[in-house]
């Protein structure tokens, strides 16, 4: 029975480890968090698009400023890589890179 216990505690330690880790990509800016840059590139908050929170794709990282982190995802079904998924809380938006 000690050693189970053990083991949950390991697991939930490492679990722990890995979820506090997670590399910052870029930041968040403007007023209403409007902008994400990550890398060179700048995003902005794009709400006239056909996604839904179902079209999140694959986790790349987490933006932040000083007030907020969001975390960030691919957008399945954007094959020339224009939009970025953004969740922070129990809030969303999708993003769209400026050219």
């Amino acid at each position: 029975m000690k050693r189970v216990i053990a083991i949950c505690l390991f697991l939930v330690m490492i679990l722990g480890l890995v979820a506090c880790s997670s590399k910052t990509i870029g930041s968040v800016s403007g007023a209403e968090n409007e902008y994400i840059t990550i890398d060179s590139a700048k995003y902005v908050l794009d709400t006239a698009n056909s996604f839904s929170s179902a079209d999140k794709g694959k986790y790349l990282g987490k933006v932040s400023n000083s007030a907020l982190t969001m975390k960030v995802y691919s957008v399945k079904g954007d094959t020339e890589g224009k939009y970025i998924y953004a969740l922070w809380d129990w809030e969303g938006a999708f993003y769209i890179k400026q050219e």
